[in-house]
């Protein structure tokens, strides 16, 4: 891969450049690859009826004999820094961008993480750019031994998204591009925050504007305590329908939008500073105003987060388990049925550290569908119907 070596130098000339003029610019990042057992079995049989919203049943995936290989995940570099502007004022950026540690990655090198450049002052901070949303941010805050973000390991494959379909635009876990965001001063722990971006894809042929996510939330954290309600709007994602069966889908009728909405409640526990555990509890709402017969109209559940993690000295433990409920659909002028859209997901891992920045990890994951769900978290493909999955993984991460 030519691409990578060469934006990594003109980097780290960047970063020489920079720090003439500021002082405190630094190059960090958290490199994660890892070896993946994956299986899928029991697969529902064809010709089974399934939910309204599922896709057909046919044969078994191709990972249903199983899979070995290396991933990486979201392993990744990047530089960030601050400039005093005096009088309280001072602007601060960052870019980050995912390294694929396993084979150098075949599309190039680009920072497609959070980068962003933005002011901060007493009035709080103002950013522009590629951002996590408020949503992502403010919930599941555990995570897995520090490298759950872009693997099966992480619990928003099941938590934050629908199981009848594979396609992002339902899942409240992202990262938008064209974000504006502002997050309030933290006063007695209490804080807030509001972001708004927009895909820049209006469709004047269907009648209908630019795909946009509204995400906002207050916290509070302070001492063993962390508390948070985060809220995210999706404007014509089209989130229900672009994940049913192709007759069922309104995201190319004109005139037709769509309102995709989720609330998060998060709490955690310090218990102390080796042991915490925290609580997600989330409810999706994905409602398009269709108006041909038999074509999506709504869709909503709830699923849920328990997490633990604890230290032992030089060794590192983590549990999950995450729900997710059949939920309720409704359609035009037709029965919808949600039978078998359940989900669950439980994981164990641990990791023992060579130093405060290496440490080898190794962790268990098992999802489990219901007769029609197609929840999954997997490395090497997607799986049909009812089709459950195990994950054997382990690997050595290391963060400069």
């Amino acid at each position: 891969m030519k691409k990578l070596p060469l934006v990594l130098a003109l980097s780290a000339a960047s970063v020489c450049t920079f720090a003439s003029a500021q002082s405190n610019v630094s190059v960090y990042g958290r490199l994660y690859p890892y070896l993946n057992s994956e299986k899928a079995s029991g697969a529902t049989a064809a010709g089974t009826p399934v939910a309204t919203l599922a896709a057909t049943p046919t044969t078994p995936s191709a990972i249903a004999g199983g899979i070995k290989g290396m991933a990486s995940g979201n392993s990744n570099i990047g530089l960030r820094g601050k400039e005093d502007l005096g009088g309280g004022l001072s602007a601060e950026f960052q870019i980050e961008g995912v390294v694929v540690v396993d084979d150098g990655g075949a599309g190039g090198f680009s920072w497609n993480r959070n980068t962003f450049v933005g002011l901060n002052g007493g009035f709080g901070s103002v950013k522009l750019g590629l951002m996590d949303t408020v949503f992502k941010e403010y919930g599941d805050t555990i995570g897995v031994l520090g490298t759950s973000s872009g693997t099966p390991m992480s619990s928003s494959n099941i938590l934050r998204k629908v199981s009848f379909g594979t396609n992002n635009a339902a899942r409240f876990h992202e990262r938008r591009a064209n974000s504006i965001r502002y997050d309030s001063p933290e006063i007695g722990g209490i804080g807030a925050a509001l972001q708004v971006a927009t895909q820049e894809n209006p469709n004047p042929a269907l009648g209908i504007g630019a795909a946009k996510t509204y995400s906002l939330g207050v916290k509070y954290d302070q001492g063993p305590i962390y508390l948070a309600l985060a809220h995210e709007i999706h404007d014509n994602w089209f989130g229900g329908s672009v994940n049913a069966p192709s007759a069922m889908r309104n995201n190319a009728q004109a005139g037709i939008t769509s309102k995709d909405k989720a609330t998060q409640f998060t709490v955690e526990w310090r218990i102390n500073k080796d042991h915490k555990v925290e609580f997600d509890a989330i409810k999706k709402d994905y409602k398009e105003n269709a108006n041909v017969a038999g074509r999506f109209a709504s869709y909503s559940n709830m699923a849920y987060l328990v997490a633990y993690e604890g230290r032992f000295g030089d060794w590192r433990a983590a549990l999950q388990y995450v729900r997710s409920e059949a939920g309720k659909c409704s359609r035009v002028s037709a029965a919808c049925v949600t039978d078998g859209l359940e989900g669950s997901k439980f994981l164990v891992g641990g990791a023992y550290y060579l130093s405060r920045r290496t440490y080898l990890f190794a962790v268990y994951d098992q999802m489990t569908n219901g007769k029609s769900g197609r929840f999954a978290a997997n490395d090497f493909g997607a799986v049909n119907p009812g089709e459950d999955t195990k994950h054997l993984i382990a690997g050595v991460t290391h963060r400069f």
